[in-house]
């Protein structure tokens, strides 16, 4: 059941990535690095497919990568910034919010921008 939940998720998000091409509003790589996640836990022949695929593996190297942080860093602080003035009523919480937003900071920059990254993702 996970199984086919994956699989289904992967093919939605590859998908949404593949209209992303067309469409210059809809982020590409990181619906394709989405799918790549979901296919490597559930289908190793989706995610050969994806990974080795015509149309995707460009957005798969290491410059792509990057730009997908820089798109979700960025659109991170956008929401914690709006949530800390308009939603966020107590010092605690927005205290909260901009540490949350911090640690993910963190783990993107380790993710997205670490140096070792090759030209494909790594097979797990």
């Amino acid at each position: 059941m996970i199984r086919l939940l994956l699989i289904s998720s992967g093919t939605v998000s590859l998908a949404l990535g593949i209209i992303g091409i067309f469409i210059p509003v809809l982020p590409t790589t990181p619906f394709v690095l989405l799918s790549t996640v979901l296919y490597v836990k559930s289908s190793p022949e989706l995610y050969n497919r994806v990974v080795n695929g015509r149309l995707t593996s460009r957005y798969l190297t290491s410059r792509s990568r990057r730009r997908a942080g820089y798109y979700a860093l960025t659109i991170m602080w956008l929401m914690i910034i709006l949530s800390v003035i308009f939603l966020a009523d107590k010092t605690w919480v927005r205290l909260l919010l901009v540490t949350v937003g911090i640690t993910g900071t963190l783990f993107k920059i380790l993710y997205f921008f670490r140096g070792n990254n090759n030209s494909k993702i790594s097979n797990h």
